[in-house]
C-alpha cells in the first residue's frame, strides 16, 4: 500500500474529530498570524532604537510592487517618531501583545488536539481488538499472543503519533513557510529566488531519510512484538520456568530480544535524526552567504535598506524552525507507516462473522445433528485429519468418540461450533447446514467443558455467569451446586466474590473444572461438548467431576470425547477412530464383543486398573 493511500485509511479515524480539527486548524492560523506579526515589528523595533527618523515615510500607492512599503507605512502610523521613547513602548506593546495571542492560540491548538489525540487511540485501539475477536481460531494458531498485543498497544501509538501530531503539523508547518516566504517575495523578491534554490535539495535528502526510516521502523515493530511474546510466554509458564531451573535460560531469552529490539530502534533513530541539523546547517550556510551578500549591499547603499535587510533574516532564520519540523514529519510519518502496514494487514483478514451476522437469531434444535462424508485440513497443511466421517448424533442420545492420541476427537468437536470450517462433505443441523447458519446463532447451540478449563482473573460469580450476564445469583449458586462445586465455593473467604487469579491459578485442577461445568449449565444448551473433561484429574476430583457430568449429561445430547471407557458405557452411540476415520462403532456391549480397536483399548485401561 502506498503512502498515500496508508495516509489517507490513517485519516478516516480523524473523521468523527473533523469539527474539533477545524478548530485547531483555525488557532494555528491564528498562531501563525500572530508569529508574523511580532517578527514584523521585531524589525521596527530594531528600526525605532537605532534610526527613528527613517520611520516617517510617506504613504505610497497600494500595489504588487509596493507592498512592502505599503506595510511599512501602516506600520509606521502606530510610532511617533517625535518621541522615541513613546515610540519603543508602542512596539514593545505591540509585540507583547503579539506573542500573547500567538501563545494563546497555541495552547487552545493543544488542549483540542490532545483531546483528539486520546480520542483516536481509545477508537483505534477498540476497534482492533474488536475485530482481533473476530478472526478465525486459524489465526491464532499461526500468530503469536505477543504480536497481538504488540499491534493494540505499541504499532497504534506509533500510528496515532504520526497521524495525529504531524496532521497537525502538515497543515500549520507548511504555513508558516508559506507565510514567511511570502514575506520574503515582499521584503525583495531577489534575494528570495536565491532561497528557494535550496529547497529541493533538502526535500529530496529528506525523502531519501524518510524511506531508510520506514524499514527500519518496521524491524523495531517486529522485534517488539517478539520481545513481547518472550515476556508473555515467561510469565505465564513461570510455575514450568521455577520448577526446571530455567530462569537464566529465559533471561537470556528475554535479553537476546530486548537487544534486537533496542538496536533496531536505535538504528531507526539516528536515521530520522539527521533530517534536523541536515535542515539546519545547509539553512544556516545560505542565511550567512546571504547576510555576507546582503550586508555588503546596505553598505554600499544599493538600495536594500537596514530596516528591509533586518526583516528580511528575522523572516528567514524564521523559516528554519518549520523547515526543520517538516523533517521531523517526514520521519515521524514513515514511523508510522510502518506501523499502518502490519496493523491494516491485521484488519483486513477476513473475520469468521460477516458484519450483518453480528446479533445472533433465536434457534432451535428439535431432531438431529448429522455429519455427511466429512473431511478436514488444517489451514497451511496438506495432510488430512479427518476423512470420509460420517455419523448422526439424534437429540437426546449421548455419542463418544474413543481413540488413540491424534486421531482426530478433538478436531471433530472443533468443527462442529465452527471454529474451523471443513473442507468437503457437510455437517447439518436439523437439515439446515451449518455453514450456511449465522455463526453466533450455530455456537448458542452448544455448551463446551474442555479439558483446558480457562477462567478469567475475575470472580467465581463472573466466571460462573460468564455467557449470562443477566444471571442472577440464585441461578448461579444452583448452577454451581449441580456442578458440586458450591461446597468448596460456600466455604471461601468471599464465597461467589472470590477473585480466582489469572487462569483460575488460585483453584486446583477439580475445582476449576467444576466450575467450567456450572457455566456450561447456567448456559443451558440444547447440546454439550465434553472434551475429555476428566483426563488430568486426581481419582477424588475426578468423581467429583464425573457425578457433576452426569448431572449436565441427563436430559440433554451429548457429544463427547471419552478418557476413561467406564464413563462411556451408557453412550447411545460410540465411535473409535483411527487415523481421521471411523474404524468401529456401536454400543459399548456391541464394540466389546467385536473383539477389534474398542476392546484392545478396554482392556490396557482395565488391566491398568486392576495392577
Amino acid at each position: 500500500m502506498n503512502n498515500f493511500k496508508l495516509y489517507r485509511r490513517m485519516l478516516t479515524y480523524l473523521w468523527p474529530y473533523r469539527f474539533l480539527i477545524g478548530a485547531s486548524m483555525l488557532l494555528a492560523v491564528f498562531a501563525v498570524f500572530f508569529e508574523g506579526l511580532s517578527l514584523w515589528f521585531s524589525a521596527t523595533l530594531v528600526q525605532t532604537i537605532f534610526n527613528p527618523s527613517d520611520l516617517e515615510i510617506t504613504k505610497p500607492e497600494l500595489s504588487i510592487a509596493n507592498i512592502n512599503e505599503y506595510l511599512k507605512y501602516q506600520t509606521s502610523q502606530f510610532v511617533d517618531i517625535n518621541d522615541p521613547l513613546s515610540s519603543l513602548k508602542t512596539v514593545c506593546l505591540l509585540m507583547s501583545f503579539a506573542f500573547l495571542f500567538k501563545n494563546f492560540s497555541l495552547y487552545l491548538k493543544g488542549v483540542i488536539l490532545s483531546r483528539i489525540n486520546l480520542s483516536v487511540v481509545r477508537d483505534m485501539r477498540n476497534g482492533l481488538f474488536g475485530h482481533s475477536l473476530l478472526l478465525p481460531i486459524s489465526y491464532y494458531d499461526h500468530t503469536k499472543s505477543g504480536n497481538v498485543i504488540s499491534l493494540i498497544l505499541n504499532d497504534v501509538s506509533s500510528i496515532n503519533s504520526s497521524m495525529t501530531s504531524t496532521f497537525e503539523k502538515i497543515f500549520t508547518e507548511p504555513l508558516r513557510v508559506l507565510f514567511f516566504v511570502t514575506m520574503l517575495f515582499i521584503i525583495n523578491y531577489k534575494f528570495t529566488l536565491v532561497v528557494l534554490i535550496i529547497f529541493p535539495i533538502l526535500g529530496y535528502m529528506i525523502n531519501i531519510i524518510g524511506r531508510t526510516v520506514r524499514r527500519r521502523s518496521k524491524r523495531a515493530l517486529e522485534q517488539a512484538a517478539t520481545l513481547i511474546s518472550a515476556l508473555h510466554e515467561s510469565i505465564n509458564g513461570v510455575r514450568v520456568v521455577k520448577m526446571f531451573g530455567m530462569h537464566k535460560t529465559e533471561t537470556k531469552k528475554f535479553e537476546g530480544a530486548n537487544d534486537n529490539f533496542t538496536n533496531c530502534s536505535f538504528r531507526s533513530s539516528y536515521i530520522g535524526a539527521l533530517s534536523s541539523p541536515i535542515t539546519e546547517v545547509m539553512g544556516v550556510t545560505l542565511a550567512v552567504i546571504l547576510l555576507l551578500y546582503g550586508g555588503s549591499h546596505v553598505l554600499a547603499g544599493g538600495g536594500f535598506g537596514a530596516e528591509d535587510f533586518t526583516r528580511f533574516l528575522v523572516f528567514l532564520f524564521s523559516t528554519f524552525t518549520p523547515l526543520k519540523e517538516l523533517g521531523k514529519i517526514n520521519t515521524v510519518l514513515q514511523t508510522g507507516f510502518a506501523a499502518a502496514d502490519r496493523v491494516f494487514k491485521a484488519l483486513d483478514l477476513k473475520t469468521e462473522i460477516k458484519l450483518e451476522e453480528r446479533e445472533p437469531a433465536d434457534v432451535t434444535f428439535k431432531k438431529s445433528v448429522v455429519f455427511s462424508n466429512v473431511n478436514f485440513t488444517y489451514p497451511q497443511c496438506s495432510d488430512e485429519v479427518l476423512k470420509e466421517m460420517s455419523f448422526e448424533i439424534k437429540k437426546g442420545s449421548i455419542v463418544a468418540l474413543v481413540g488413540s492420541s491424534g486421531s482426530g476427537k478433538s478436531t471433530t468437536l472443533d468443527i462442529l461450533p465452527r471454529f474451523y470450517d471443513i473442507t468437503g462433505g457437510s455437517i447439518s443441523i436439523d437439515g439446515d447446514d451449518i455453514k450456511e447458519m449465522n455463526i453466533l446463532s450455530l455456537r448458542k447451540l452448544f455448551g463446551i467443558v474442555s479439558q483446558e478449563t480457562f477462567l478469567f482473573n475475575d470472580t467465581i460469580f463472573y466466571n460462573i455467569a460468564y455467557g449470562q450476564p443477566e444471571a442472577s445469583r440464585e441461578a448461579v449458586i444452583a448452577a454451581a451446586k449441580a456442578a458440586n462445586a458450591w461446597e468448596y465455593i460456600k466455604n471461601l473467604p468471599k464465597g461467589l466474590d472470590t477473585i480466582v487469579g489469572e487462569r483460575g491459578v488460585m483453584l486446583s485442577g477439580g475445582q476449576r473444572q467444576r466450575l467450567s461445568i456450572a457455566r456450561a449449565l447456567l448456559l443451558n444448551p440444547p447440546i454439550l461438548i465434553l472434551d475429555e473433561a476428566t483426563s488430568s484429574l486426581d481419582t477424588e476430583s475426578e468423581r467429583l467431576v464425573q457425578a457433576a457430568i452426569n448431572n449436565v449429561m441427563e436430559n440433554r445430547t451429548v457429544l463427547v470425547v471419552a478418557h476413561r471407557l467406564s464413563t462411556i458405557q451408557h453412550a447411545d452411540l460410540i465411535l473409535v477412530l483411527e487415523n481421521g476415520r471411523i474404524v468401529e462403532r456401536g454400543t459399548h456391549e456391541e464394540l466389546l464383543s467385536n473383539k477389534s480397536r474398542y476392546k484392545y483399548f478396554h482392556d490396557i485401561q482395565f488391566a491398568a486398573a486392576e495392577a
